[in-house]
């Protein structure tokens, strides 16, 4: 276990941000206090196998640390199940396009040009499926899709994480940046993201790590106005920060430097360092994001394919995507939210930190716009990127819930900062914020235990898609560990009080204890002030509780919570049950739906069924037997539109959303006749005519489809 030497708070904290600025002339360089991560336990030097962890430095060990807390929350689980309709499979079919087209330049969709993603997350999916064979001679996609397109996504989550704690270890100091790390690692926001195959955890990774290492490079080493940089270190700072810059906005488009631009700006504004833009080498910067992201951009501005909007790249992308989601609003299910929208969504996002919120306000409420060293240089870095990336997306008439990620990690690092005041001023110093907080802890904790559907509308599209309580009900779990963890943290309150309660029973029986006791009592009710002493213990014991329920919190939600909501939000076990069960000549159709998922797992093979004329022409097809996908409330309306003429089984229907069917004609399947045998004729060996190719049962590679296997007794779903 990791351990850090405990130091007295005299003003300043050693392990603050200020402590590590070069001494002044005259004096002498003093020795920096021991951080969390600079000692190790003994036995650590004493395991042969643990000693490589001695040649470490702290900050090293720390981030070590994260790393293995980020693969225990994430990695498991992380590819069992199938895309979540309608973002995960939408790209996934975009990316595996450019697969069987040999086009890794221009998004197709369909059977028409996708304009509204840049090719970054598209290029990661597709080098997942490559590795995965996704589009392999194989009728289904293979266990190994999900698993080999999620993890980059992941990765760039944690990365984003580590690279900011590193910025904010330097600047802020250690335990606070582990405080506020271990934060955005168990947010329930980034537990979910951490599992999709979606742009926005690629975007904030990105936007994390760049903004970390613009900070190294502003702030890490003060050098006073008018002298030339130092090079080194800062200068592979300032790199990483251009490239991660040009990978964003191949991520995310114009806020991948939108944003960090806008805080840089806003800081020279408040502060007038305008000397800091000299550090930046905006010439070297601006060639270095043009190379990474100004080929793609370049040659798609170039092209003149349309999607199917009858749209350019440029009238989709910027013009649309950008500016009319901002002003007008585009492809939103909650159009016209208030400035409370966002507001809400964090405290969900952000369970249970919350109980830090009051206190975070009240820290970043005291940040100057005139700073003195670099700590608070970088407490005002950080309220600037919060500040303007909350009013982005406040006054975007375009809103999602998961709008707000972009600003989870500076707040929670404000979160992280006060958590450290208080270890180091102790619980009575911050009574009244703490006070709130725990108010507000209560009223998030009593939602999200009464509905838990806040907790997947997070990351979803549609926000009125049924969400199946009889299969998936965390509200007793929820209850328990909500309520386990405010009982942690008055453990102690409430042990004193215990004891005093046995100390004055106990009085009762002497009559000089008695004296003392009534003495004591007509001094507090006289206003006499506390003698004891806050114990040291008791704020360990709430940062325990916090971080505790934390913890178990996100590995519920990551391990069993996102696994079960998993099967009712994917479209993966029916085309495993469609594949195993049906003959390579039984087509499949989508009824009226058009959730993305049809279209992937069936290599864009679906026939997509928008109206009753389509259903009909469909049904008429070849194919004795039908494959159909519906949703559950229009399966009655379908089985009413087939019959008397087909009918209708139904094969799968536990899905909250969606129906696996099965039509038949209703009659007896017609016998071909049979040709009279000449009389004393021998019967004669005639070879049997191979089965008619089905061009729709090929694989995408254009090789024959594998015979299909017999039909098993009703399988459960996909293998994970």
């Amino acid at each position: 276990m990791v351990q850090g030497a405990k130091t007295k708070k005299t003003g300043s904290s050693p392990r603050r941000s200020d402590a590590a600025a070069p001494p002044r002339p005259g004096e002498q360089p003093q020795a920096e206090a021991s951080q969390i991560g600079d000692r190790l336990p003994r036995f650590v030097a004493e395991a042969r196998w643990l000693r490589w962890l001695l040649r470490l430095s702290g900050e090293q060990r720390v981030l070590l640390g994260l790393l293995a807390l980020a693969a225990v929350l994430y990695v498991p689980w992380l590819g069992a199940v199938g895309f979540w309709d309608p973002w995960e499979p939408h790209y996934g079919e975009v990316a595996r396009e450019m697969i069987a087209r040999g086009d890794y330049v221009h998004p197709f969709w369909e059977s028409v040009w996708f304009f509204s993603k840049p090719a970054l997350d598209l290029w990661l999916m597709a080098a997942g499926m490559l590795v995965a064979n996704t589009n392999g001679p194989d009728r289904f996609v293979g266990p190994w899709t999900e698993w080999c397109v999620r993890l980059p996504f992941m990765a760039l989550t944690v990365l984003g994480a580590l690279v900011l704690f590193v910025a904010a270890a330097r600047l802020l100091g250690r335990r606070a940046a582990l405080l506020g790390t271990l934060a955005m690692l168990c947010a329930p926001l980034t537990v979910f993201y951490a599992h999709q195959a979606v742009p926005d955890p690629v975007f904030v990774g990105l936007l994390s790590a760049a903004m970390g290492c613009l900070a190294l490079v502003l702030f890490d080493r003060e050098i006073p106005p008018g002298e030339p940089a130092a090079g080194g270190g800062r200068d592979g700072w300032l790199v990483a920060f251009y490239c991660f810059v040009g990978l964003a906005t191949l991520s995310k488009g114009l806020l991948g430097f939108a944003l960090p631009g806008a805080v840089v700006l806003g800081y020279c504004l408040a502060t007038g360092e305008w000397f800091r833009l000299g550090r930046l080498r905006l010439g070297m910067g601006m060639l270095i994001v043009l190379a990474v992201c100004g080929p793609w951009y370049g040659t798609m501005f170039g092209f003149d394919g349309r999607d199917e909007d009858n749209k350019t790249f440029f009238e989709r992308f910027i013009i649309h995507d950008h500016f009319k989601r901002l002003a007008v609003g585009v492809f939103t299910t909650t159009p016209g939210g208030t400035f409370v929208y966002f507001l809400e969504q964090v405290g969900f996002d952000c369970f249970p930190f919350v109980v830090a919120f009051p206190g975070a306000i009240a820290a970043l409420g005291r940040t100057r716009v005139r700073p003195k060293d670099r700590g608070e240089r970088m407490r005002l870095f950080l309220l600037l990127w919060l500040l303007i990336g909350f009013a982005v997306f406040a006054f975007s008439v375009t809103k999602f819930h998961h709008y707000a990620y972009p600003i989870l990690p500076p707040l929670l690092l404000f979160c992280g900062l006060w958590l450290d005041q208080v270890l180091d001023d102790g619980l009575r110093a911050h009574s009244g914020e703490l006070l709130a907080g725990a108010l507000l802890y209560a009223l998030v904790a009593h939602d999200v235990a009464l509905t838990p559907k806040h907790l997947t509308d997070l990351f979803v599209y549609n926000y009125d898609r049924p969400y199946p309580d009889r299969d998936v009900d965390p509200r007793q779990t929820f209850q328990i560990l909500f309520f386990a963890a405010p009982a942690v943290a008055l453990s102690p309150w409430l042990f004193d009080r215990a004891a005093q309660a046995w100390h004055a029973l106990r009085a009762l029986w002497s009559r000089a204890l008695r004296l003392r006791l009534g003495a004591a009592v007509r001094a507090r009710l006289q206003g006499a002030p506390l003698e004891r002493d806050e114990a040291a213990p008791d704020r360990s014991v709430l940062l325990a509780s916090v971080l505790g329920l934390a913890l178990v919190f996100s590995l519920y939600l990551g391990w069993s919570y996102w696994r079960r909501m998993s099967p009712h939000w994917t479209q993966r076990d029916f085309f495993y049950l469609y594949y195993t069960q049906s003959q390579p000549d039984e087509p499949i159709g989508a009824y009226l739906m058009n959730w993305r998922g049809e279209t992937f797992y069936s290599r864009n093979t679906v026939r997509q069924l928008k109206e009753l004329g389509q259903l009909q022409s469909f049904m008429a097809g070849p194919g004795r037997r039908k494959w159909l996908l519906v949703e559950q409330a229009r399966l009655a309306g379908m089985r009413q539109a087939l019959q008397p003429a087909w009918r209708v089984r139904v094969v799968e229907s536990r899905n909250a959303k969606f129906v696996l069917a099965t039509a038949e004609p209703a009659g007896p399947a017609p016998q071909p006749p049979l040709t009279p045998r000449p009389p004393f004729a021998p019967a004669q060996q005639v070879p049997l005519a191979p089965p008619p190719q089905n061009p729709a049962a090929q694989g995408a590679s254009g090789g024959p489809a594998p015979a299909a296997p017999s039909p098993p007794p009703q399988p459960s779903g996909a293998p994970p």
